[in-house]
C-alpha cells in the first residue's frame, strides 16, 4: 500500500505524505565517513557543474574505526574559490553538528 507521491513539474520535485507521518528522503552508504550529501550547484554553459555549496550526513569522525557506533554528524561546506586551487581544497567547512558539540568555523559551543 502507497503511503505517498512523488510528483515532478517544472523545476520542482515534491514528496507528500498521505498518512500521518512525514516524508523522508533516505540516503544511506554501506561504508566510508560520508552516508550522502545534498549539493548547491552552478551549471556552467558547457554542461558542468560547479558544486558551490554541500550538506552531507557522516558518520561521526571520532567514531569512524569502528563500523558498530553509529553516531552521526552533519556538516555544511561552502567553497571559497580560488583560482587554480583543486575544487574539494576549496571547499571550508563553516558548520559541524554532533550530538554533543556545535562547531562553528572556529568556534565551539558546548
Amino acid at each position: 500500500m502507497a503511503y505517498g507521491y512523488i510528483f515532478y513539474e517544472g523545476n520542482e520535485l515534491t514528496v507528500v505524505s498521505t498518512v500521518n507521518d512525514p516524508p523522508k528522503v533516505r540516503l544511506a552508504a554501506t561504508a566510508g565517513g560520508s552516508l550522502g550529501g545534498v549539493t548547491y550547484s552552478r551549471m556552467r554553459p558547457d554542461g558542468v557543474q560547479e558544486e558551490m555549496v554541500i550538506i552531507q550526513g557522516k558518520q561521526d569522525e571520532r567514531v569512524r574505526s569502528d563500523p558498530t557506533n553509529y553516531s552521526g554528524e552533519l556538516t555544511i561546506h561552502i567553497r571559497h574559490w580560488q583560482p587554480g586551487v583543486s575544487d574539494d581544497a576549496q571547499m571550508v567547512e563553516v558548520l559541524k553538528l554532533r550530538h554533543d558539540e556545535v562547531y562553528v568555523k572556529g568556534v565551539r559551543v558546548a
